[in-house]
């Protein structure tokens, strides 16, 4: 497998910039056209009469200037200008993309170039099933290193084609929780809640000066449960040691 050069990287994100859409989508089509090789002179289709890294037919590459020969980076400008012409708009995402690349134009996903010596199945077929590992080697190239590991995917939760751009690129590897809540309580926050229990008792903190003096017992059979039923090992060895502090370790 051919490697995409940090020349055409930039070059397919400054096209999608342009466009108004995500790289990683312009770049798994790429990849996916040409087989992971991003050869600009790649021959291939019906009859081996589409060239480069969209597969251009004749007519194509008679209006946007595209010959055997050129750079990756030459043939990028070609890209751009087939898209923009065929309909893609700001915000499209990776079904829009390849539609317009495999079948003329945004939203024809149940549209296949079979017949013509693509690869069988239909345009949301492909989007759907056949370029995830593109997709993952392309976010590894545009962020200047090697292809990422393989990340496993949930397959009932396919591409959805009302799910474009950025958010398409971003939904498979989405958390469901916020990071903040998978993490573990630290021994600061830990000994900053058992201050604002004690806060106000006699000897603790704005309590005055001197050696703590324990407070009532009732108050203290209060504080206990609340603090074990939240706690981890950790935290009840806190609670115990700030149970020391006041006399009743």
């Amino acid at each position: 497998m051919a490697s995409m050069s940090p020349e055409l990287a930039q070059a397919i994100i400054t096209s999608s910039k342009r466009l108004g859409i995500d790289p990683v989508d312009l770049g798994t089509a790429i990849s996916y056209e040409t087989g992971s090789k991003f050869d600009p002179g790649l021959w291939g289709g019906k009859n081996n009469n589409y060239l480069g890294l969209i597969q251009f037919g004749p007519e194509e590459r008679a209006k946007y200037g595209v010959k055997p020969g050129q750079s990756a980076v030459e043939q990028m400008g070609a890209v751009e200008n087939f898209l923009r012409d065929r309909g893609v708009r700001p915000g499209m995402g990776m079904m829009d993309i390849y539609s317009t690349i495999n079948a003329g134009s945004p939203g024809l996903y149940n549209r296949s170039d079979t017949a013509n010596g693509g690869a069988p199945g239909t345009v949301a077929d492909k989007v759907n099933t056949q370029m995830a590992e593109h997709r993952r080697n392309v976010v590894g190239y545009l962020n200047g290193g090697a292809p990422t590991q393989p990340v496993p995917q949930d397959p009932t939760s396919p591409i959805d084609p009302t799910v474009t751009g950025a958010a398409a690129a971003s939904a498979p590897l989405s958390l469901t929780a916020p990071v903040g809540a998978l993490a573990p309580p630290t021994t600061a926050s830990i000994l900053q809640t058992a201050g604002k229990q004690f806060q106000g008792m006699p000897g603790g903190q704005g309590g005055g000066q001197g050696a703590p003096q324990p407070p009532a017992q009732p108050q203290f059979m209060q504080l206990q449960p609340i603090q074990m039923a939240q706690a981890n090992p950790q935290a009840q060895a806190m609670a115990a040691q700030v149970a020391k502090l006041y006399g009743y370790g």
